[in-house]
């Protein structure tokens, strides 16, 4: 029960489909009455008048017999008979379907919204989470285990409901059976094999859930070496590492194969535990009521029941297992859904933000930065930008020049100091309204796999085609665009991977242009530039006199004179 109490939080996803769920259920609880009383109930009270036995039938059914069909067995209550078996057959098998297809309704939505709510999730987290996670654990948080876990909201929702219906319906024709006849113990040595199955499920459930750990740290490391294989063709045959890298994918499979064996070899003892413990319970049933003269009709009635009763409780212990080889993926998915946000975001659509104007004044005092492993690399910063007067940060590879910049994006905090902006704390500032008012270029900028004009236009939404088309010619990418076949049209690939870095860099820079905000910030934004166009973009930024910007810059020969410097 502890096991599934971890599920509860995410049965909320049902809330929305809950009229699909619910039909799902009912049929589901239709289909358990037809299992578990129908057949049973029919070889009990029906099946003594068809087979001379009517003095076993009961009194109320003789009557009907008698009344309505003249005692004529054989022929309108045979053909009656005949027609009851495949109508309770086809209540059984078309709510079965019913059900299946509700429950799958709701079973895709309830994926669906977790894995949206996975994915909103990250995009709030703290830049430090996606340092200290593989890109191959949070891909599977995202777009695999959703589809986990809904097989136990959803799936085990079902059986939870159906099973347990089907088992009480079994046991009370039972309960039933036992006051009416002399053989009441027999049923009560059936039913009391029941708490003999716990043990064998309880063990195997506790190695399942171990092996589920491993497969899905296991699976995490291949989908996290797939992802690096990818994103690195150049590097792996400039360095011959074809071999290495087909080594490292098979020795993670190989682990999986072992591990899903192991799993899947325990898994399937359960049903025949369970059966083998019910032959027991048959054996034994069978032995005392044929000792205590029980009919040969009441014993077949007895037998469907206790059949019936042991296939819910098999599919329980099913569920058993598959709520502990799924605790893995759900802790995965838990920790990120209960991770702390760095900061609170607020409505972006409020007017507190759109009317709120950032000049992009900033100064650092006495910043100190130090990451979470004790490694200080800013020590008592200190500096004020100044409008039209672009600020250069140089320094030796390591000294802390893009982690200033992070401190002034809010990716991180600073360890003690202040950064102030406009007068007011930075940490008084909303990321949303802060992240807004600057224009970004990284030291290796990312561009997402769409059109040009797409990309350029991710500095300004609403910016018409004239603007994006100014803000390519400002970064001198308008004439390399031009000589594309579809031009700003032009589809460019994952990550800009069918442009140079320099043309990535230029679109970039357009972006960041087209933005036009208060502070711009290029983390060495022209290092993959020609003398030519480094020389034209610093003659661009002269047209941002209004800005408050900051570069980093190794080379600080080529900026122009007048540029002030801070040397980490």
């Amino acid at each position: 029960m502890g096991s599934i109490k971890k599920f509860f939080p995410y049965f909320k996803y049902l809330k929305r489909v809950w009229l699909h769920f619910g039909l799902g259920i009912i049929f589901g609880i239709i289909f358990s009455l037809s299992s578990g009383l129908g057949l049973p109930l029919m070889a009990e009270i029906a099946f003594p008048i068809l087979f001379d036995n009517s003095d076993q039938a009961p009194e109320w059914l003789r009557l009907v017999v008698e009344k309505y069909f003249s005692n004529n067995v054989t022929g309108g209550f045979l053909l009656l008979c005949s027609f009851l078996i495949p109508a309770m057959i086809l209540v059984r098998v078309l709510s079965g379907w019913a059900n299946g297809f509700f429950m799958n309704y709701a079973g895709i939505f309830v994926v669906q919204e977790l894995q949206k709510d996975t994915f909103s999730k990250i995009q709030n987290l703290p830049y430090n989470f996606f340092k200290n996670n593989q890109t191959g654990e949070i891909i599977a948080s995202v777009l695999n285990y959703p589809n986990e876990i809904r097989r136990v909201v959803v799936d085990m929702s079902n059986d939870i409901v159906k099973q347990p219906l089907t088992l009480l319906a079994a046991i009370s024709f039972l309960i039933y059976k036992s006051f009416a006849s002399e053989s009441f113990f027999i049923s009560v040595i059936g039913i009391l094999t029941v708490p003999i199955l716990v043990f064998p499920i309880r063990k195997i459930g506790q190695y399942l859930s171990k092996r589920s750990r491993q497969i899905v740290k296991e699976g995490e490391s291949l989908n996290s070496l797939v992802i690096e294989t990818i994103q690195s063709p150049v590097e792996i045959r400039a360095f011959n590492l074809e071999e290495r890298q087909i080594g490292r994918f098979t020795d993670i499979l190989n682990r999986i194969f072992r591990f899903t064996i192991k799993s899947i070899r325990t898994s399937l003892m359960i049903s025949p535990s369970i059966e083998f413990v019910s032959s027991l319970g048959f054996g034994v049933a069978l032995y005392l009521g044929v000792q205590n003269g029980m009919e040969q009709g009441e014993f077949f009635a007895l037998f469907i029941a206790l059949y019936m009763a042991y296939g819910p409780i098999k599919r329980l212990g099913q569920m058993h297992g598959l709520v502990r080889q799924i605790e893995a993926p759900l802790n995965r998915v838990d920790t990120i859904l209960n991770l702390k946000e760095d900061v609170c975001y607020i409505d972006k659509d409020s007017s507190d933000i759109n009317n709120l104007a950032i000049q992009g004044q900033i100064e650092f005092k006495d910043v100190t930065f130090a990451y979470d492993d004790g490694l200080t690399v800013l020590d008592t910063v200190n500096f004020s930008l100044k409008k039209g007067s672009p600020l250069v940060i140089s320094g030796k590879s390591g000294a802390g020049k893009s982690s200033l910049v992070n401190l002034i994006l809010r990716l991180y905090e600073p360890s003690s100091g202040s950064i102030i902006l406009d007068g007011k704390e930075i940490r008084e500032y909303n990321p949303y309204v802060l992240r807004k008012s600057i224009a970004y270029v990284p030291q290796m900028p990312l561009l997402f796999k769409g059109t040009i004009t797409e990309n350029i236009r991710l500095g300004n939404l609403k910016a018409t085609d004239s603007q994006v088309i100014k803000a390519a010619k400002d970064a001198n990418a308008y004439e390399f665009i031009q000589r594309f076949k579809d031009g700003f049209d032009t589809v460019i690939g994952e990550k800009g991977s069918t442009l140079s870095g320099g043309q990535r860099q230029r679109i970039a820079i357009a972006r960041a242009f087209l933005k036009n905000a208060p502070v711009m910030i290029f983390d060495e934004a022209s290092s993959a530039l020609d003398k030519k166009n480094k020389a034209i973009f610093n003659t661009c930024l002269e047209n941002f006199a209004d800005k408050y910007i900051v570069i980093i810059d190794h080379d600080k020969e080529s900026l122009p004179e007048h540029y002030s410097i801070l040397e980490l």
